[in-house]
C-alpha cells in the first residue's frame, strides 16, 4: 500500500486502483463520493476531516503569508497528532486489502503550489510517524 496526497482537480485522472480519501469538509459538487463513471473510488477519510476546532480559522487569504504561522494549520496538526496512529494506519491496510490492496491518495483542494494546505500537515504527520508519502503525480 502506498500513500499519496493529492488534490481534487486530478482525481478524473486516478487510475481505478488508486482509492481517493477525501480531507476536505465538503467535496466538491462536481464530484461526489463513491465511484465514478471510470470505477474511481472517493470515499471520505474521517479523522482527516478539520474537525470543529478549525472552524473560522481559515480566511483562505493565506494571511499570514507563511503557512507555519497560520492558526489553521496549526490547529489541524493538532488534531492529527490526536489521532491513535498505529489504528490508524491498521484501518488504512484493512481498508487496501478490502479493495484488491489498493493504494490511497489523501485528497485536498489545493495545488502541490499552494503552501498554505492539509497537505504540508498531512503529509508532515505520515513522515513524523515513519510513513513514506509522496504527491500523486499522473
Amino acid at each position: 500500500m502506498k500513500l499519496y496526497t493529492s488534490y481534487w482537480a486530478q482525481v478524473r485522472n486516478f487510475p481505478t486502483n488508486l482509492v481517493g480519501l477525501n480531507t476536505t469538509v465538503w467535496p466538491p459538487k462536481y464530484r461526489p463520493l463513491g465511484r465514478d463513471n471510470r470505477g474511481v473510488l472517493v470515499l471520505n477519510c474521517n479523522p482527516l476531516i478539520p474537525g470543529r476546532e478549525c472552524d473560522y480559522l481559515c480566511r483562505g487569504k493565506c494571511d499570514p503569508p507563511h503557512p507555519q504561522d497560520c492558526a489553521f494549520l496549526q490547529t489541524y496538526r493538532k488534531q492529527l497528532d490526536k489521532i491513535d496512529f498505529n489504528e490508524f494506519y491498521s484501518y488504512m491496510q484493512k481498508l487496501s486489502e478490502k479493495h484488491d490492496n489498493a493504494d490511497f491518495a489523501f485528497i485536498v483542494f489545493e495545488p502541490p503550489t499552494r503552501e498554505c494546505s492539509e497537505r504540508t500537515q498531512i503529509q508532515a504527520w505520515l513522515q513524523d510517524n515513519g510513513v513514506e508519502v509522496e504527491e500523486w503525480e499522473k
